[in-house]
């Protein structure tokens, strides 16, 4: 099965901002584990707050384009019913249940983490601040 696993590094503030990054890992699973990962991409966001629209435009930029059943941990979705989120969404989507969909979720994760690291240092170093995609209030 086909899913895009996502995650969103740095929901916390640092210096009145949110600097979020979205993982998507576009993967072939199975219910035990992942078969292939066929493409990972990171979007990078600094945002003034975390409401629920900044955070679902940052999963719609992030898996657009990407086939699959999109899947993302509950908390990240403010703990919405799964119907709730597809018809936000407009595609399929679901909690993780399998091991399979838990470690996409996982390597999304990791992702994630290790891109938010990335854009802080190219920030504390000036290096592509000017780029970064930034947002103020309700998306």
């Amino acid at each position: 099965m086909d899913v895009v696993a996502v995650d969103i590094s740095g929901r916390h503030a640092v210096g009145g901002k949110y600097i979020m990054v979205s993982a998507s890992v576009l993967a072939k699973i199975s219910p035990e584990g992942i078969e292939r990962t066929r493409r990972i991409r990171l979007v990078p966001l600094v945002a003034e707050s975390v409401e629920m629209e900044v955070v679902i435009k940052l999963i719609e930029d992030s898996v657009r384009g990407l086939p699959g059943v999109v899947l993302a941990e509950k908390g990240d979705l403010y703990n919405l019913e799964r119907w709730r989120v597809e018809s936000i969404l407009g595609r399929e989507f679901k909690y993780p249940e399998s091991l399979g969909e838990r470690r996409a979720i996982e390597l999304a994760h990791h992702a994630s983490f290790a891109g938010r690291k990335l854009v802080l240092r190219l920030m504390e170093e000036g290096l592509g601040v000017g780029e970064l995609k930034t947002t103020t209030g309700g998306a």
